[in-house]
């Protein structure tokens, strides 16, 4: 008989980067998985008697009603994604049970991302690659990354990561936070009520914050206008949080000189979207910040820490705020 059993619940076929194998679960415990029971379905042939007997989850994109209705006795409900706007709200957690995340897991290649891509919209790369589709020779030059501000709407694990590989160029990182507080590599903070002083100073704007009530549509119109003429954008975080319909418009106008996405209100981005053929506007995926080796077996440490934790009646890492929103 087994101490404890884990359920593990995935939505897309082995092959997809984003399965969670029980070796992988086992490999993430080490030697407590020799008292777990691993419990691995599909989502959509689920074990019904396992899950009303786990008492830990591992998923993403799963269910809230089903694990409200099967899942009484889980304690922890972990998330292979940092993202978690979709559960919101918390009111289907079964007594007695958190929900936690993977935020942090994103920072090395999400970093790294996120370096190339300001770096690029900064020497002006979405007009150069206008100018090849258009067969047109344009030697404008622009300025060195150290004469530029970049503005973080959200200064976490992602933003923070990105802004760690920019300082040593010598940009000025200017921070956005909740609180009005960031780490040591902000060189200038505001908190979220003094938004448009911040945006006012940017050359480039980093939006990197979670989607929540208060961060839906929070870059819109009139923000866009506070932006250096020229500025640019590039949006790492959720597709709602910047006005899409604003952006083109001012990507059209001449406002920005260019924008970079690689999230949007619709996921994957529809074939007859405006967006594919906006001027200045390069499209990602929502490819930035997950890594094709590696990245569930670091989602899978915050989780087997979260379990040892749990065991020893430690408070747990990356418990989602229902309050905060993430």
């Amino acid at each position: 008989m087994r101490d404890f059993l884990i359920y593990v619940e995935n939505a897309l076929p082995q092959e997809s980067p984003y399965f969670v194998s029980k070796q992988a679960i086992a490999d993430a415990l080490g030697s407590v998985a020799a008292t777990a029971e691993i419990r691995s379905c599909s989502a959509n042939f689920p074990d019904f008697e396992a899950l009303e007997r786990a008492h830990y989850f591992v998923g993403s994109g799963f269910d809230t009603a089903r694990l409200k209705e099967h899942g009484k006795r889980l304690r922890i409900i972990h998330c292979t994604s940092a993202g978690v706007e979709k559960y919101m709200p918390l009111d289907w957690l079964p007594n007695g049970a958190v929900l936690t995340n993977s935020s942090g897991v994103h920072g090395r290649k999400g970093g790294a991302f996120g370096l190339m891509t300001v770096l690029m919209l900064c020497e002006g790369v979405p007009r150069h690659i206008q100018n090849q589709r258009l067969h047109r020779w344009d030697n404008r030059l622009a300025t060195g990354i150290e004469t530029k501000t970049i503005v973080f709407v959200g200064f976490g694990a992602l933003g923070s990561a990105i802004a760690d590989r920019l300082r040593p160029l010598g940009a000025k990182i200017v921070a956005v936070t909740r609180s009005g507080e960031a780490g040591p590599c902000a060189d200038q903070v505001f908190a979220v009520c003094d938004l448009d002083r911040a945006l006012s100073l940017a050359d480039c704007l980093v939006v990197s914050c979670p989607l929540t009530a208060s961060t839906r549509g929070l870059i819109g119109e009139a923000q866009l206008a506070l932006l250096k003429p020229g500025a640019s954008l590039f949006n790492i975080a959720r597709g709602p949080v910047v006005d899409t319909k604003a952006l083109v418009r001012a990507l059209l106008d001449g406002r920005l000189s260019g924008a970079a996405l690689d999230v949007f209100d619709q996921e994957p981005l529809p074939a007859d979207s405006q967006l594919w053929d906006v001027p200045n506007l390069m499209i990602f995926p929502h490819i930035s910040c997950d890594d094709a080796d590696g990245y569930v077996d670091r989602c899978l440490s915050i989780f087997a820490d979260n379990v040892s934790r749990d065991l020893q009646g430690e408070p747990l890492r990356n418990r989602v705020d229902a309050v905060a929103g993430y």
